[in-house]
């Protein structure tokens, strides 16, 4: 995509931004919605160069700049953030069903190293429900994160996530939706607020190319809100044939051992995400994709594809 000429003068003034924890499953398309919004003086952090590593191939094909650093190495940091204008966080450590005790830890070299290099902007992918004490472990710890960030003295912009729209896609999920039954274990009649990952890529990059309108906010980011029971109805439009939403009883996740997924789950079919749809989408017109647009978009219907084409 060719940037036209306001595009380049504000890529110029934007600097470079570095990207960290994008190298992973949900990252990767993060990183498409900031070269959809034009940004491309992208730099990303990564362990190893690997171009063997798909994501790490595509990421270097598209212009984007990768940097061996090692969160748990400090020394290390320093040139990854030389000549860094802005950063966006989407994680310090991988996606996981438990936090990862080195979140908060690594969290906090990155803010040094922030602050060493007196970056002008920090953007970080934090959760819904963190700043309201919501009791589940990965949600808390990411609001440590923000307090790390925050006690640093770091210009920060906190953007919450829903529920990716991209779970849905996991092989715990989708070979039962594509079959006709959609097991979730949410009320059918209650709302549930969901974001695509590419999505949070677009924001952050527009909250980072407006800075002086968004230092200092907390946005809890959803693209759509929609009932398990309207969820099903989309899926059934996509797939041509009826899908009935199945509501799985909670107990089961403490059969199988599970007590983190059963507070989890409670924890959305009693209280659950707060954002506000219809004010996102004019805060960000165009930057916010709607369930059934995620659907169309991914191809949903072909059973062929895994959670891995995303």
């Amino acid at each position: 995509m060719a940037l036209d000429n306001g595009q380049i003068e504000q890529q110029a003034d934007l600097g470079k931004v570095l990207l960290i924890g994008v190298t992973g499953g949900t990252g990767k398309n993060a990183v498409k919605g900031f070269l959809e919004q034009g940004v491309r003086n992208l730099r990303a952090i990564t362990r190893k160069i690997d171009l063997n590593r798909s994501s790490l191939l595509k990421m270097s094909n598209a212009g984007v700049e990768l940097v061996e650093a090692n969160l748990d190495d400090k020394d290390s940091l320093s040139p990854a953030f030389a000549d860094i204008s802005a950063i966006y966080c989407h994680a310090t450590t991988a996606d996981a069903a438990k936090p990862d005790p080195r979140e908060v830890e690594r969290a906090k070299r990155v803010a040094q190293a922030a602050k060493q290099a007196d970056i002008k902007h920090l953007v970080y992918n934090s959760a819904g429900g963190a700043d309201r004490k919501s009791g589940i472990s990965h949600i808390e710890q990411k609001y440590k994160v923000e307090l790390v960030f925050q006690e640093a003295g770091l210009p920060t912009t906190m953007l919450r996530a829903c529920l990716f729209m991209e779970e849905f896609w996991k092989q715990y999920t989708r070979p039962s939706i594509l079959k006709g039954v959609f097991p979730f274990s949410i009320q059918p009649y209650k709302p549930i607020h969901l974001i695509t990952t590419k999505d949070m890529g677009r924001v952050a990059a527009y909250v980072i190319k407006n800075s002086s309108q968004y230092i200092g906010q907390e946005i809890e980011l959803a693209g759509d809100v929609l009932t398990p029971k309207q969820m099903a109805a989309e899926f059934s439009k996509v797939q041509g044939m009826t899908v009935v939403h199945k509501e799985v009883a909670p107990w089961i996740f403490l059969l199988l051992f599970r007590k983190d997924l059963f507070d989890l789950i409670q924890w959305y079919r009693h209280k659950g995400y707060q954002a506000d749809v219809q004010y996102l989408r004019a805060e960000f017109p165009g930057l916010l994709t709607t369930f059934s647009e995620f659907l169309e978009e991914t191809n949903w219907a072909d059973p062929q594809l895994t959670y891995e084409n995303l």
